[in-house]
């Protein structure tokens, strides 16, 4: 019983030897199985030698018997060496299983073993200046083909590291890349991203620019991204020398909102970027930078001063897509056709429809107290319901983005009399998106909608202002909603969007050198100094590093809304140079940015002062010990002064939105 146990224990150690990665290990058994047969064969033949041939001094040389071991050719080395032909045939047979099967099988074994561990990613090699993607989800896609469109990253090495198997990553990943694409030098690690050790073996420390990405369907996926934030960045600071550019990528709205809300983070390694994939996937269809989507935008270019039109988007399903798109509108909806007292005031409207919206509703309002506080809301359900809710007494009504909650589905015979109404509303320019979780059913509520919101486009047309933009989320694959859109001229107004391959935004990066541009006018204007000339990226950059995340979403959401601004002024950004002279113009520009600041940081969870409050602030603004009290409500009871109507602004507060649209032009050159 001891010896099998003995034996199986040699066998599992033998076994574990023979099928590690390590190549020295196997191979130095085989050679130390060589080398002891070989003496061991040579010392028996010394000792037995009288024995065998009747003789003591027939010659023992060692190199006959290495000879023999080494091939069987040799054999027979001849009669003048003594030995008998039975045993050099021994020690041939001996040599032909050591070092002829048994090391070239051995050799054989580990060159298999190496591409099967390069294949599944357990082999580490050397990088540095490469691009580190960390995890394997279906954004790695969109991160590629983003990289591959890139003059400089393409030519740098890219790791991905994922918990996945490998090969199975690349069959799902590659083929999903065009041929131009294919050609950036990939390589996948197996090992979780939030750990030290592959972390290390992936030379975090080493690398130029860093993507957070997770996994699919991954449990707790944003404190695991942040988890491994902290940990590439305790590495770097520990041992890297250079600085690199980090996306952390988040999925839920209020991770965002609670990463937001931390102190400067800031190394002297690392540059850190918060994206949230759902409002980039809104982004992308919404903004209209991006060539693909610049007709199918919210306003359509149809909302311009004096115009009686307004955006109205729908959004059915009060879900994390839902209210990604919902905040995208509210942050870049913002027109020159507002005035607060007008009668009544043309705003852009954003009506949520959700079976369960009365909850929703609630949740919503109570994320945003200090947003409702000042917003125009009503509540309807069953045709009949109706609350109505107007700002708060003594705070003001300078909002241009009202809200509406509709408990119901599109199929409900009453919601879609509204569907109608909105749908003949000439002011109206209408979009529909469709957020619910299920890919299915966003598709058949789409194609439920009343007859008269599909209109038949023939090839080379494009649909106009009149005419509802319909998204339908599909988060996996977007075929069937494209195959619809693109060969039945009846749904050439619905659009899939969303899908994880191409929620990466290849457009962020441009527009990150647009807010640090829009960052570099507004500390000009901080130190009261006068603008000149944009500063070059070493200088944008150095001024971007130690922002909190708060101030560099506010920039980053100031760039995404200038394509906006532009289009309602009439002006093509594409042909526009050198700072605006049109002094109305550009206070008309001042007012929308003022608006889009109210509502930013209303999302991010500012609250307005009382009317009163703020007037008599501003009145006093140099007084040292209102500015110091203003200071504190700000840092320490997240309350502004500035949420306010800009006519109502100091001139101080005016004039940082006037430095930058006034150069609004410098801010977007070249990109």
């Amino acid at each position: 019983m001891n010896m099998n146990k003995y034996w199986r224990r040699f066998l599992l150690r033998f076994d574990r030897l023979f099928s590690s990665n390590r190549v020295w290990k196997p191979l130095l058994l085989v050679v130390g199985f060589c080398v002891v047969w070989t003496l061991f064969l040579w010392v028996v033949w010394l000792i037995f030698r009288p024995c065998l041939v009747g003789g003591s001094n027939v010659d023992g040389d060692l190199n006959n018997v290495i000879r023999l071991m080494f091939g069987a050719t040799n054999y027979p080395i001849g009669d003048g060496w003594g030995m008998p032909h039975w045993y050099q045939l021994l020690i041939a047979l001996v040599g032909t299983m050591f070092f002829t099967a048994f090391l070239i099988s051995t050799l054989s074994n580990i060159l298999t073993n190496r591409a099967a561990s390069h294949r599944k990613g357990y082999l580490h090699y050397y990088f540095s200046d490469h691009v580190l993607i960390l995890g394997g989800s279906k954004v790695t896609v969109g991160i590629l083909k983003s990289i591959a469109a890139d003059e400089q990253l393409r030519k740098k090495e890219v790791v991905i590291l994922t918990n996945q198997d490998a090969e199975e990553l690349w069959v799902h990943t590659v083929p999903l890349l065009t041929e131009e694409e294919r050609k950036v030098k990939l390589l996948i690690y197996h090992g979780e991203r939030n750990m030290d050790k592959a972390l290390r073996f992936s030379q975090a420390e080493l690398a130029s620019v860093i993507y957070i990405i997770g996994e699919d369907m991954e449990k707790e996926h944003d404190s695991i991204n942040v988890d491994c934030w902290k940990r590439v960045r305790d590495l770097r600071d520990a041992k890297s020398k250079t600085m690199a550019q980090c996306y952390m990528l988040l999925e839920r709205n209020a991770s965002t909102y609670v990463f937001s809300a931390l102190p400067k983070e800031d190394t002297r390694t690392m540059e850190t970027t918060i994206v949230n994939r759902l409002e980039s996937v809104a982004q992308q269809v919404l903004i209209g930078d991006d060539k693909r989507w610049r007709d199918y935008t919210l306003d359509r270019g149809a909302v311009v001063t004096g115009s009686k039109k307004y955006v109205h988007l729908v959004v059915s399903g009060m879900t994390q897509m839902g209210y990604a798109m919902a905040s995208t509108a509210a942050h870049l909806c913002h027109y020159p056709n507002f005035d607060e007292e007008g009668t009544p005031p043309i705003r852009t409207k954003i009506t949520f429809i959700d079976p369960n919206a009365e909850e929703e509703m609630k949740m919503f309002k109570g994320r945003y107290p200090g947003l409702f506080e000042l917003s125009h809301s009503c509540y309807r359900e069953d045709g009949m319901k109706e609350e109505e809710k107007a700002p708060l007494p003594g705070y003001g009504d300078f909002l241009d983005v009202e809200w509406e909650f509709i408990k119901g589905s599109v199929v409900d015979e009453w919601v879609r009399k509204k569907l109608e109404k909105w749908k003949n509303d000439e002011n109206q320019v209408l979009t529909l998106a469709f957020c619910g979780e299920e890919a299915e059913r966003n598709m058949a509520q789409a194609l439920y909608l009343p007859g008269d919101y599909f209109r038949y486009v023939e090839k080379g047309e494009t649909v106009t202002e009149r005419d509802p933009v319909i998204w339908v989320y599909q988060m996996e694959n977007s075929a069937m909603v494209e195959t619809a859109h693109e060969q039945v001229g009846r749904y050439a107004n619905v659009f899939p969007f969303g899908t994880m391959t191409d929620s990466f935004d290849s457009r962020m990066g441009k527009r990150l050198t647009a807010a640090k541009r829009i960052n570099y006018l507004y500390q000009k204007q901080n130190k009261g100094e006068v603008y000149g000339t944009m500063a070059g990226q070493e200088e944008l950059d150095r001024m971007w590093q130690g922002l909190s995340y708060a101030e560099k979403m506010s920039n980053i959401y100031a760039a995404n809304s200038i394509y906006s601004k532009f289009r309602s002024m009439g002006i093509d950004e594409r042909g526009v140079v050198g700072p605006f002279t049109d002094e109305n113009m550009i206070r008309q520009l001042a007012e929308m940015e003022h608006a889009r600041w109210n509502m930013e940081k209303l999302l991010v969870g500012f609250r307005p002062l009382p009317e009163e409050v703020r007037d008599n602030f501003n009145t006093d603004i140099n007084n040292p010990e209102v500015k110091k009290r203003i200071k504190e409500l700000k840092s320490q009871k997240f309350v502004h002064k500035d949420i306010n109507k800009y006519k109502k602004l100091s001139d101080e507060s005016k004039n940082y939105d006037i430095t930058i649209v006034r150069n609004l032009a410098d801010v977007i050159k070249g990109l």
